[in-house]
């Protein structure tokens, strides 16, 4: 029963974000990810992002009613 009041109340609710432009952000952003080869900080900072939004678009399609 908890997790069912934790997705009710969760602040993820609230995201005004389609995961169709989620995932194309996150494309555009493994794309700059590859032009700074051996960049090791930007490469990472721009596969984090990346995946953050890949997951946030997970979690909006799995459980937007």
């Amino acid at each position: 029963m908890a997790g069912i009041f934790a997705r009710m109340v969760s602040p993820l609710r609230r995201i005004d974000a389609e995961p169709d432009e989620l995932v194309a952000d996150a494309y555009q952003l493994l794309k700059r990810a590859e032009e700074n080869n051996g960049l090791w900080p930007a490469m990472s900072a721009y596969t984090g992002l990346a995946s953050a939004k890949i997951q946030l678009a997970q979690y909006l399609q799995e459980h937007r009613p």
